[in-house]
C-alpha cells in the first residue's frame, strides 16, 4: 500500500517559466518547507553544473515529524517543459515519487503534482494517519511555490 495523492495549481505564469523554477531542485527547501525539505543536492558533485536530465542522480535531506532522513533519489522524467519526475528512497526503505505535470493555460500554466508515498511493512500501520498531513503539506508547498513565482514575477 501507499499515499497516494495529485494536487494541481494554475499560475499566471508560463509553462516555459514554471518548468524552469520547478527543475531548480537546489531551491526547493524555499518552497516545499511544509514536507520539511532542507536541502537538495547532487549525489555526485563533481555533476553539479551539469543540466539535469533523466538519471541525474541526487541527495534530498527532510525533516518532518521529528524524523530526518536522506532520499537518494534519482530524475525518472525530464520533458521540458511539460513534466518532471522524481524517484528516492530512504535507509528505512520509505519511497517517495513526484510526477509534476505542466500544461498550457491561458493565460497561464496548470501544474499538476502526483505524489507517491510507499512505505515498508512496518510502517504501513502509520499511513492512515500520515495521509492527511502529507496531502495538507503538499497543498501547502504547491501554494509557496505560486507565491513564489508571482515574487519573481513581482521582482
Amino acid at each position: 500500500m501507499a499515499i497516494e495523492l495529485e494536487v494541481a495549481i494554475d499560475t499566471g505564469r508560463s509553462q516555459a517559466e514554471v518548468f524552469t523554477h520547478l527543475v531548480d531542485v537546489e531551491r526547493w527547501p524555499e518552497w516545499l518547507i511544509a514536507s520539511g525539505i532542507v536541502s537538495v543536492r547532487r549525489a555526485d558533485p563533481s555533476s553539479a553544473s551539469a543540466p539535469l536530465a533523466v538519471g541525474t542522480a541526487l541527495r534530498i535531506d527532510q525533516r518532518v515529524a521529528g524524523r530526518s532522513a536522506t532520499l537518494d533519489a534519482r530524475v525518472t522524467a525530464f520533458e521540458s517543459p511539460s513534466r518532471f519526475a522524481v524517484e528516492g528512497r530512504d535507509a528505512d526503505g520509505i519511497t517517495v515519487v513526484i510526477d509534476a505535470r505542466l500544461t498550457d493555460r491561458a493565460p497561464g500554466t496548470h501544474l499538476v503534482w502526483q505524489l507517491r508515498i510507499g512505505l515498508p511493512f512496518r510502517l504501513r500501520i502509520f499511513e492512515s494517519m500520515a495521509r492527511p498531513q502529507v496531502e495538507r503539506a503538499a497543498r501547502l508547498d504547491l501554494e509557496a511555490f505560486r507565491r513564489r513565482l508571482d515574487a519573481i514575477a513581482e521582482g
